[in-house]
């Protein structure tokens, strides 16, 4: 593809200028080039049809007299240039479709689900064109969703907001609907004009056959009249029945590409809301719209490492103490429950010993006053 800064020759596939890194993108124009080469093939298929055709229907006066005239064989140069712009229309969705694809792929969903911030907008944007060049993506720089998605991670870095993104997203959103929508103009128009044309067609045949119909009246001198009226009325029928069949080609030719242009509408418009929908789902909420949320998260995750390596290494440190320890502690609980029995020997025995004191005490209290009481009985 041609770069439109430098003009610099570049892979189909790329999405950015090997030369002077620009993004490169369609030139203006490239519907109005897909418009000419239908115009083309749809003359060269007439052309074809006309010359093959009248061969196997040779004595079918109806056919032929179907496709004979000037507005029969233009309209049918409409309907085959309706059918293949439609065609042209067709292999463009399904481009786009398989752009969309590659974004669902499981691993550029889990690469972005990592987050995506200010500093690696750059980084991201070629890691997706390079994904989709693996997944043998043609004109990704050309697809609504990388379109869309090139376009919102460009603002993220330019306006860190959440709701400038998102005015983005919407304003981007009309964009390219606005844009589908332009595209079906020309298949409106043939839409609109096939059947106007059979109608003039039609028009046309029988203001003919009256015209002739009316230089009979006036040149008629009498003479075997009968014959005369057989022969011109001959000459109007016919005139009508290939007048009325313009309109039959037209009315016939134009349901299947009314058909196929409603069905591939509503493809496009139905993929438009699937990239809305990825970009609210999975584009909008990976953002880091703050500058210094990348910062933060890289120093948050450097001391969480930190603080695992202090406590695995704190934990290989202590263990084996702990495990002296519990060792110990063991070993000490063998040696209580050893002592209980000898303890509650020695506190029975210190209890019979507080009560042999006690007694004792209390006998010589009772003797000292039995003396004291005879010491006091001779002085009275």
């Amino acid at each position: 593809m041609k770069c439109l800064k430098c003009g610099n020759s570049n892979p189909e596939n790329a999405a950015y200028c090997q030369n002077c890194k620009a993004y490169l993108a369609e030139p203006p124009g490239m519907e109005y080039l897909d418009a000419f080469k239908a115009l083309i093939l749809g003359l060269f298929f007439t052309g074809i049809f006309y010359l093959v055709f009248p061969i196997p229907v040779v004595g079918n006066e109806y056919l032929l007299q179907l496709f004979s005239g000037r507005i029969s064989e233009t309209i049918f140069a409409l309907i085959m240039w309706s059918l293949f712009l439609i065609m042209f229309k067709w292999l463009h969705y399904i481009q786009q479709h398989r752009a969309y694809a590659a974004f669902r792929n499981q691993l550029l969903h889990d690469s972005l689900s990592q987050g995506i911030y200010l500093k690696n907008v750059d980084e991201r944007i070629i890691e997706i064109s390079q994904f989709m060049q693996e997944q043998k993506v043609k004109k990704i720089q050309d697809s609504v969703i990388f379109r869309r998605v090139r376009r919102t991670l460009r603002h993220l870095k330019a306006i860190p907001k959440k709701e400038e993104i998102t005015s983005i997203l919407n304003y981007q959103a009309e964009i390219d609907h606005n844009r589908m929508q332009s595209g079906y103009t020309l298949l409106n128009v043939f839409i609109w004009a096939i059947p106007i044309l059979g109608f003039i067609g039609t028009v046309f045949g029988i203001g003919q056959s009256i015209g002739e119909f009316s230089d009979f009246i006036r040149s008629t001198d009498g003479t075997d009249l009968n014959a005369q009226m057989r022969s011109a009325l001959g000459g109007v029928t016919s005139g009508l029945s290939v007048a009325f069949s313009t309109t039959f080609i037209a009315l016939v030719g134009v349901v299947p590409v009314m058909m196929l242009s409603s069905s591939l509408r509503k493809r496009e418009e139905d993929l438009l809301l699937s990239v809305e929908e990825y970009c609210l789902e999975d584009l909008l909420p990976n953002l880091h719209v703050r500058p210094g949320d990348e910062m933060l998260e890289d120093s948050v995750n450097s001391h969480l490492e930190q603080m695992v390596e202090f406590s695995e290494n704190w934990r290989r440190q202590v263990s084996p103490l702990l495990d002296t320890v519990e060792k110990h502690s063991k070993s000490l609980s063998s040696q209580v429950s050893g002592l209980q029995p000898l303890i509650h020997k020695f506190s029975e025995s210190l209890f019979e010993t507080k009560n042999l004191i006690l007694k004792n005490h209390q006998g010589k209290s009772k003797n000292s006053a039995e003396k004291a009481t005879k010491i006091d009985m001779p002085d009275s």
